[in-house]
Formats: structure tokens, sequence, C-alpha cells
């Protein structure tokens, strides 16, 4: 591919990086495990030093390249070209966690990264590794309170907080449930996003070379079948038999171009439910820090207001809102002459 996504992850230190280093390799690991067409590339990738995979689903295939924070992505070809398309923000949250992989690590490198990167917003994530169930879900007060403080944290950042069991257990359960969590949330998060190096699928592309030759080939043999049948008495001209090979072909064009349509709009509603996915889950965090007093009324009625907005302009994407515009103007044709709803 002629383009490369970048998605920065850290820290990577040698001190504090292996929990980093092990997200890393564990969500290289699982795409390179679950494709198997696109080993060659995957094996020169390792051997150039870099962290690449191919998110490759039914609508596009996309090179991805996890690297860190500050690291140089110098080693792909001058021909090839990336974008900053996200980021991951790694932190141990255990209790007993260091000063210097603890949760409140990330602000200063949070800061840090925006100001020596140009950081995508594509993929933004703040994954929090543990082994075992998650030290915040003993259903105390203070570990309510802890939850609820990071969640705000990743909301004012544009993060998506996620809670990740790195251990065997932890990193293969999820994976088939509706609403994923931990590590099968991340991997959905990957595979779902429309990275800036996708590369749309043409899967009606073949299909439409073979209607429109079929077209071509029927416009064909009705001319030349109504020029053999055609009597000295009422001969067809050149102009008018090219007339008739050319409204046949148009026909099977404009099937065709109708199948790509639904095959776009299709597309599109995919990508408008992934968002909406995106906007529910911040609903139902905000949800939560209210209902345990650890936000403001003002901020609360701010925050919802966006979240609302933003979950209307899908509603648009998705063709909700025509469709109640036209129940009221059914609604409104049928009522009496001077009768208007309120």
């Amino acid at each position: 591919m002629s383009c490369h996504s970048i998605v920065r992850i850290g820290p990577l230190n040698s001190n504090d990086g292996c929990y980093t280093a092990l997200l890393r390799s564990s969500i290289t690991n699982y795409f390179t495990t679950s494709s198997s067409s696109n080993e060659d590339d995957d094996d020169d990738a390792e051997k150039n030093g870099l962290h690449r995979v191919v998110i490759s689903n039914r609508y596009f295939d996309a090179s991805v390249v996890f690297a860190g924070l500050n690291e140089s992505t110098n080693v792909i070809t001058p021909s090839e070209s990336t974008v900053e398309d996200g980021i991951i923000l790694v932190f141990d949250s255990s209790p007993s966690a260091s000063q210097d992989m603890c949760f409140d690590s990330l602000n200063k490198l949070h800061e840090s990264a925006e100001k020596s990167t140009d950081l995508g917003d594509l993929l933004r994530l703040c994954v929090g590794v543990c082994f075992g169930p998650s030290p915040l879900a003993d259903g105390t007060k203070a570990s309510e309170e802890e939850y609820s403080r990071r969640v705000l944290w990743c909301l004012d950042r544009g993060y998506e907080y996620v809670e990740a069991d790195m251990s065997p257990m932890g990193m293969e359960s999820g994976h088939n449930d509706r609403d994923k969590e931990g590590f099968a949330r991340i991997i959905e998060a990957v595979s779902s996003c429309m990275w800036s190096s996708r590369v749309m699928k043409k899967r009606a592309a073949v299909a439409a070379t073979t209607k429109a030759a079929a077209a071509v080939n029927t416009g064909n043999e009705n001319a030349t079948a109504n020029a053999d049948t055609t009597t000295s008495s009422n001969p067809k001209s050149d102009a008018e038999r090219e007339k008739s090979a050319v409204a046949s072909l148009m026909q099977g064009v404009d099937q065709d171009n109708e199948s790509r349509n639904k095959t776009d709009e299709i597309k599109q509603q995919e990508m408008a439910f992934h968002e909406l996915e995106r906007v529910i889950a911040d609903a139902k965090n905000i949800r939560e820090s209210s209902q345990n007093d650890f936000m403001s009324d003002e901020e609360r009625r701010k925050r919802a207001g966006d979240t609302a907005l933003r979950m209307m302009e899908l509603f648009d994407k998705l063709g909700f809102g025509d469709d109640e515009e036209d129940s009221d103007e059914t609604e409104a044709s049928s009522l009496p002459d001077g009768v208007e709803l309120e």
C-alpha cells in the first residue's frame, strides 16, 4: 500500500514501557494471526522494525503502524506516505503502580505528545492494563470515584477509556459479545476505525464489468437480429441500430449504478452506526458520573447537549429524521381544513 496510518502508543521507554510493549505486541499478533493473506508484508515490516498490521474487513483494507510516541517512521520507504491517525496511552491500573506508570502520569505524557507530534484523532484510547479483574471492580465508593475521575479526564481530551485484562483468559474473552469490553474492545476499535490509509474494496467492480459487457453483447445481438429480419419494405438505418444498442447498454449501466449506489449507502450507514456506538458510550459515561455526583449540573447539561447534537446529526445521516418529517407531513395532510398540528 502507498499510505500508512500511524498510531502513537506509549510510554515505551525501558523503565516503564513493559505494559505498552505487551499491549502493542498483543494487538499486532492478533491481526497477524487472523489474516494469512499478508504474511509476507508482515514479515518484511518486522524485519524493518515496524509494528505494522493490515486491517481488512468487508469494506476496506488499511495499513496501520503502531509506533512509539516519539519514534521515527523513516524506515518506511520514501515512495510511501504516512498519516498520523491516533494515539493509545497505556498505564498500570493496579494500586501498586509506580509513579511513572500510574494514571496521573498521563497528564504530562499527553501534553508532551501533543506538542511533539501532530496527533491524529481517528482513534484515541486510554488503556488501563491489569492481569485479572479490574482493581476498580470491587464496588467500593473510592473505586467508583476513581473510575469516574478517569472517565472525565478521558472525555475532556477525546479519549475512550478502556480497562484491559491482559491475562491469556482476558485477551481471549469477549470478542463475540455485542458490547465488548477490555482487550476485545481495543481490537474492535482498531478494526472498525475508518483509517486514512484505507483502500475501499471494489466488490461490485467485476460484476459491473460483466454486466456492461453482457449489455453490449445483447445490444449488438439485438441490432444484428433486427438487421437480419428487416425486410426491404421496412429497412433500419445504421443510426437506428446504433441507437437500439446504446439503449440496451444504458439499461444495464443504469441497473449497475443503482446497485453501486445501494452498496455505498450501506457502507455510509455502517460508518454512522460505528460513530453512534461511540456517542452512546460517551452518554453512558456522562450518566454514570452524574449519578455519582462527580459532575456539576452545568457541566452535565453542557456535555449532554453536545452528545445530543452529535446523536441528532447521526440520526440525520441514517435517515431517521426524514421518516419523521414524512410522518408529520402525512399526518398534517389528513387533518380537516383549518386544523393545524400544534
